[in-house]
């Protein structure tokens, strides 16, 4: 093969200078910045094609893809991709291998990929608009509290509060009640992997209102997936068993052919000794020895089909296993999802359940008479709640200028100056007491929380 000149490499270099320029919004961020779950990418896909001198897109990939909550990417033709912990960069060259090596391919293909949306944060505390928000590049404590309206002002009466405790008490009632139904469904799909025909409400939710509804229902879609499983099974098990009859009744009929053509054989031998003898024809002869060439080769068929209905039988017996395995793997795969969901409504549950808290909080600063003039000399702290690796959290000391992750809850509190009034001073509870609670279905609402469910 001749070397590439300089002007077949001519497109290859516009190309790429192209997908520099498309990305070009930070560069350094890019290089640096490791993607993590929620994050959202851009996703641009062009293969060079040397019959035509072109380019071509691969439209139907364009898009925009969210990195899932176990830190993979789902694209078509590509599959399953690992994004989390991986550069724009890293993951470009990820998605053409997988691309190139799934289409066979004759070469990678172009892939240009940029940060669409990132991960949220979560502000709380003395804010004007307290919520999450989503992660920007080099974002410090100050810019998150920008970005959520500045720092909260007096007011003149609790109604704004209200209204975040109203909304903060809805979100922490969904992220229970979804919490709920996942749990349940977890019960539902560990026992049919399980094989069994029943199950037990999970001990977490135990009592808690129609609860036994919510199982009738998932036992009801239990038998239903069992009805229809066993029916394939069953399909199976009749079409093994008409293959077991026919490999019976062929038996019986290779037996009954071999007498026939011992039969015909001694036959054959008899003529063979009268034609010697000159006692009989040739005719006769020829006759008898075409008879059993026929005989021995009915027997060569019966054999044949006794073979493929053995076959068939093997087939069916295999495709019975793989309606058991199909099912246990789609179920266990359904619940690792399910685990990743259970664990995402316990986080949501703790937002609400401190945004709902910290309103409260605010509300009662503002019954206290709290003027802006008082705010203003109030000393501010910062607090940054960050999630590690293994589920646990890491309650941080910050100030303004300290980073910012994503997935990090920032609470701002307030403590009253040394001349104020000892009632705007009252301290807010801590957001580390409130996590090891709500992500747990029978710990106690917070009271801003209907127990009758009116919110």
């Amino acid at each position: 093969m001749w070397p590439m000149s300089f002007l077949d490499r001519l497109p290859f270099v516009g190309l790429a200078a192209v997908f520099t320029c498309a990305m070009g919004w930070s560069a350094a961020h890019a290089d640096s910045y490791t993607l993590v779950p929620e994050d959202k990418i851009k996703l641009r896909v062009v293969e060079w094609r040397s019959t035509d001198s072109k380019y071509a897109s691969w439209e139907a990939l364009d898009g925009t893809y969210s990195v899932d909550d176990a830190g993979n990417l789902s694209i078509p033709i590509a599959g399953q991709i690992r994004a989390s912990g991986q550069t724009t960069e890293q993951l470009s060259d990820a998605i053409s291998d997988a691309l190139a090596d799934k289409a066979d391919l004759p070469g990678r293909p172009f892939i240009a990929v940029e940060i669409d949306q990132h991960a949220p944060i979560f502000v709380n505390g003395s804010i004007e608009r307290p919520g999450r928000y989503p992660f920007e590049a080099n974002m410090t404590v100050i810019k998150a509290v920008s970005i959520a309206g500045g720092y909260m002002r007096s007011r003149d009466d609790s109604s704004y509060y209200q209204r975040d405790r109203i909304q903060s008490a809805g979100d922490y009632r969904s992220a229970l009640l979804n919490r709920r139904d996942l749990l349940m469904r977890a019960a539902r799909l560990r026992a049919e992997i399980a094989g069994q025909s029943d199950f037990d409400i999970p001990a977490e939710i135990a009592g808690v209102p129609d609860i036994d509804k919510l199982k009738a229902e998932e036992l009801n879609l239990m038998r239903l997936r069992a009805v229809e499983s066993n029916s394939q099974i069953e399909a199976a098990d009749d079409l093994s068993r008409l293959y077991t009859q026919e490999i019976q009744s062929l038996e019986a009929k290779i037996v009954s052919q071999k007498r026939q053509i011992d039969l015909a054989q001694q036959e054959l031998n008899n003529v063979n000794s009268l034609v010697s003898k000159g006692l009989t024809s040739n005719t006769r002869q020829y006759s008898v020895d075409r008879g059993l060439a026929e005989t021995q080769s009915e027997l060569l068929d019966l054999e044949i089909a006794l073979t493929k209905s053995r076959q068939g039988l093997n087939e069916s017996q295999r495709e019975k296993a793989t309606i058991i395995n199909k099912r246990n793997a789609e179920n266990q795969q359904e619940l690792n999802t399910l685990s990743l969901a259970i664990n995402k409504a316990g986080i949501d549950m703790q937002v609400a359940q401190l945004l709902g808290d910290q309103a409260g909080y605010s509300a009662e600063l503002a019954r206290m008479g709290a003027e802006s003039t008082l705010l203003g000399t109030t000393k501010k702290n910062f607090k940054i709640i960050r999630r590690n690796e293994d589920g646990s959290y890491t309650n941080i000391v910050a100030d303004e200028n300290t980073a910012l992750l994503p997935h990090d809850i920032i609470e701002i509190g307030v403590e009253a100056a040394a001349d104020a009034s000892s009632a705007a001073s009252q301290p807010q509870q801590p957001a580390a007491a409130l996590i090891p609670n709500v992500a747990r279905s029978d710990a106690p609402r917070p009271n801003w929380v209907s127990q009758t469910g009116s919110n």
